[in-house]
């Protein structure tokens, strides 16, 4: 269950008595948190029917004890624990509330973590209670779709060209997509549509030297000018780390190397996972680099990313700066 349908079942008031939450996503982990916080008891009631508890300055008992206060004034209390992997050891404590759970209270557990033991008991019994929800990182294909949903929640659109500028700069970091849409919004409070100069004004990415340019310049055949970027990338690696521009390429080159092998070139934008406005890009890209020169390339970028995280062979030779260089060599023909 993804957290839009999730929050369609809590907007209609179809609350379990328990929801572990819990994933490797922590920002999906705190933001349904806060999302329980802010909407399940009215503002004015909170102080009344509303807990939240953190796990390392609480217990398991302390939690029950909570659950099972009745609420004032209003049908619902809520108890809310963040930072609960703190009490994963304790979660067999739950066991016998939930045999009879109170039903005027939600009780939230805020678990990150991306692994939890399903054959336990009490996460049996959440997930009976359809209460159990994992927060998985989203794959790369996914990400343009949760930029416009969380766009349109704020009433602001984006240019196509500056969402994969953004896309491309900053990858599935969704904290920091989220920080720096809010950096411009506070910027100009009365922008409606974010476009390629807020991005490179705001969140500080050249115009012309950044991972949209390069792509776009190896998909046109533009190899100097590609080179060129990775040059620029190599003298400011502080800022273009290549730990950050090795993703990029990979992606770029093996959705170039599975267009090839697309039989209906008609769905080639849903098969890759991108906006049908870049295809053109990977067709172009696909009558450049032939299937045997892109198996090469991408062999040399593992290479590449292999050495930058220091495995095999290790001495200064393995510098950014020469990384980058060997970088160069391993895109030209």
């Amino acid at each position: 269950m993804r957290f839009e349908q999730l929050k369609r079942h809590l907007e209609a008031k179809t609350f379990a008595p328990c929801y572990l939450i819990y994933g490797e996503e922590s920002f999906f982990v705190e933001e349904i948190g806060q999302w329980f916080e802010d909407r399940v008891i009215p503002k004015d009631l909170r102080d009344f029917n509303q807990t939240v508890l953190y796990g390392s300055d609480t217990s398991m008992s302390e939690v029950v004890e909570r659950a099972r206060q009745l609420p004032m004034m209003y049908e619902y209390t809520a108890v809310i624990v963040r930072q609960a992997q703190s009490l994963i050891r304790q979660l067999a404590d739950l066991e016998a509330y939930l045999e009879h759970p109170n039903p005027q209270c939600i009780l939230v557990l805020l678990i990150h973590s991306g692994s939890i033991d399903k054959r336990k008991k009490i996460v049996k019994q959440v997930d009976k209670l359809q209460g159990l929800y994992e927060c998985k990182p989203l794959y790369e294909n996914e990400l343009p779709g949760w930029l416009e949903t969380h766009l349109s929640q704020h009433n602001i659109a984006m240019d196509v060209e500056a969402k994969q500028l953004l896309l491309s700069f900053i990858g599935a970091d969704l904290r920091r997509i989220k920080s720096e849409i809010e950096k411009i919004q506070l910027a100009i409070p009365d922008l409606t549509t974010i476009k390629l100069e807020h991005i490179e004004k705001y969140v500080g990415i050249h115009r012309n030297y950044n991972v949209f340019e390069m792509q776009k310049a190896l998909s046109a055949g533009q190899l100097q000018k590609a080179v060129g970027i990775l040059n620029y990338f190599s003298e400011n690696s502080k800022d273009y780390p290549i730990q950050m521009t090795l993703p990029v390429l990979s992606s770029f080159f093996s959705k170039v190397f599975k267009y090839h092998a697309l039989s209906n070139k008609a769905e080639a934008a849903k098969a890759l996972g991108v906006s049908p406005y870049f295809i053109k890009d990977y067709q172009n890209a696909a009558r450049i680099y032939s299937m045997k020169r892109l198996t090469r390339i991408m062999s040399g970028l593992k290479q590449i990313d292999l050495a930058s995280k220091g495995v095999g062979q290790v001495n200064s030779a393995n510098s950014t700066a020469q990384l980058y260089q060997e970088l160069s060599l391993v895109m030209r023909p």
